[in-house]
């Protein structure tokens, strides 16, 4: 693999320094590179594990960031002239990024399958045991629904869905709700007559939409 050590340092704010055997021969410039303990990224991940463990072994307190340059650069047909893309994928490595926010979810049992065929109605009997099910059919599908429905089967499309996990807002239009199916929920107007699911739930697409 062709590696332009200019290019990538045209291409990068810190000191670069080109190896070729790293992770053995050059282990040693590797541990003194670590050593000083400033920022720090390696174009190598398949050797991420042996590189953090001798950091760690002496004494480095700050992260490594990794890099592979070889599979999403170096091995192609333009190996030649990666050395821009090797210093853009050393460079996004060298941003560490935020943590991810945490949502505290509250599972209330509550389901909305949204389908188009009989698939829905299977994924509602599967799951009526276990949460408290409601499905949902999006015209122009005509299923017969069943005689004793042990959950609630409307017909309608779900126009937009909002929030995350754990807090759904659903607009719906053309609601319909079966003679045959137990009713155990309410649907209120929303913006745009639209109809809007009150409450928490779960919100899966039945096989086959």
């Amino acid at each position: 693999m062709p590696l332009d050590a200019d290019a990538i340092r045209r291409g990068c704010r810190g000191e670069v320094t080109a190896a070729t055997q790293l992770c053995g021969a050059e282990l040693g410039r590797f541990k003194a590179v670590a050593a000083e303990d400033g920022p720090l990224t390696v174009a190598c991940t398949q050797q991420a594990a042996l590189f953090s463990q001798v950091a760690s072994e002496n004494n480095r307190a700050n992260s490594i960031q990794f890099a592979n340059i070889r599979e999403t650069a170096g091995w192609s047909g333009d190996a030649d002239r990666a050395g821009p893309k090797m210093a853009a994928l050393l460079a996004a490595a060298a941003e560490v990024a935020a943590p991810a926010p945490m949502v505290q979810l509250e599972s209330s049992g509550v389901i909305l399958i949204y389908g188009r065929d009989e698939a829905a109605i299977e994924a509602g009997d599967l799951l009526k045991e276990h949460l408290d099910v409601t499905v949902l059919i999006a015209p122009p599908a005509a299923i017969a629904p069943p005689r004793n429905a042990d959950y609630p089967i409307a017909k309608g499309r779900i126009t937009s869905v909002k929030g995350h996990l754990e807090h759904f807002p659903t607009g719906k239009n053309r609601v319909g709700i079966p003679k045959t199916a137990r009713v155990r929920f309410k649907l209120h107007a929303g913006e745009g007559g639209q109809h809007v699911w009150p409450g928490r739930f779960r919100l899966i697409f039945a096989k086959g939409w």
